[in-house]
C-alpha cells in the first residue's frame, strides 16, 4: 500500500508538471520514476500466487532495499545505518532459512541476497505489465542513462532552420515540446498506473466500478493525445474498463 501511495504522489506530481509553464522537460524523469515504482506492488499483487510466494517476493525486494541502504555511505566507517541494515538483512535471512527458503548470494559484497530465485528486472516487468515492444519502448524513452545526458536534452530541442554563422555552418535551435510527444515519452506511467489499481482492486475484492470509468477515461484520453489507435493497445488493459470505454477504441 505504501508503493501505491508513493505511485500516486508521482502521479499528481506529473499532472503538476505538464500544467506548469516551466516543468515540461522533467516529465519523463517522474513518468520512468513511476513505471519503476509500479513495477514492485503490481509484482506483489499478481494473482493466484499464495501467500508463501507473496511473502518471499517481498522479503527480497526488502532484502534488495536494505542492501541499497548499506551502499549509501561506501568507503566509510561503519555506521547506524548500516549496522541497522545488515542486522536487518541477517533476521530475514534467518527466518528465512527456518522456513525453508534457499537463501542465495548472502556473501555478495555488491548485490543483496535473494530467497529461491532473485527478483525480475524492471525491464522484464515492464515486458509484462505492457508487453514485450511496448514495456521496453516506455522503459527506454526515460532511461536513467539518457534522459540526464545529451539524448535526454535533445529531445526537447528543435530545428527552426535559422542560420547564426554560415561560415562555420551554425544553426539556431529553440527548445519544444507538443502535446503529442509528452503524451508518448510519459504513457507508461499512467498505464502503470491502471495495470496497479486493477491488480490492487481485484486481491482486496474492491467494487471496480468508479476505476473502470477512470480507466477508459484514461487510456481514450491518451489514445486520443498519443494519436495512438486503439488495436496498438493490449487487451490487457481494458480487461476491467466499461463497455463505454471500449466501443471508443
Amino acid at each position: 500500500m505504501t508503493s501505491v501511495f508513493v505511485l500516486l504522489d508521482h502521479m499528481e506530481s506529473l499532472g503538476t508538471l505538464i500544467t506548469s509553464p516551466g516543468g515540461i522537460t522533467a516529465t519523463h524523469t517522474i513518468a520512468r520514476a513511476m513505471l519503476d515504482i509500479a513495477t514492485g506492488p503490481w509484482f506483489l499483487l499478481e494473482p493466484g500466487i499464495g501467500g508463501r510466494e507473496r511473502v518471499r517476493r517481498h522479503m527480497n525486494l526488502r532484502l534488495q532495499s536494505l542492501k541499497e541502504q548499506t551502499h549509501l555511505e561506501t568507503g566509510t566507517e561503519r555506521t547506524a545505518i548500516k549496522s541497522h541494515a545488515e542486522g536487518r538483512i541477517q533476521r530475514i535471512v534467518q527466518a528465512a532459512r527456518t522456513h525453508g527458503f534457499d537463501v542465495r548470494r548472502e556473501r555478495d559484497r555488491y548485490q543483496p541476497p535473494f530467497l529461491d530465485t532473485k527478483l525480475p528486472t524492471t525491464t522484464t516487468l515492464a515486458t509484462q505489465m505492457f508487453d514485450p515492444a511496448l514495456g521496453q519502448l516506455f522503459w527506454r524513452l526515460g532511461s536513467a542513462v539518457a534522459h540526464g545526458q545529451q539524448h535526454g536534452i535533445s529531445m526537447f530541442i528543435e530545428q527552426i532552420d535559422q542560420p547564426v554563422d554560415p561560415l562555420h555552418g551554425d544553426a539556431a535551435v529553440q527548445m519544444g515540446v507538443n502535446a503529442q510527444s509528452t503524451a508518448l515519452r510519459c504513457g507508461g506511467a499512467p498505464l502503470a498506473v491502471v495495470c496497479t489499481l486493477q491488480r490492487l482492486f481485484s486481491q482486496f475484492g474492491w467494487d471496480t466500478t468508479r476505476l473502470s470509468h477512470a480507466t477508459a477515461d484514461v487510456i481514450d484520453t491518451w489514445q486520443t493525445v498519443a494519436g495512438v489507435q486503439g488495436g496498438l493497445l493490449p487487451d490487457s488493459f481494458r480487461a476491467n474498463s466499461t463497455t463505454r470505454g471500449q466501443n471508443r477504441s
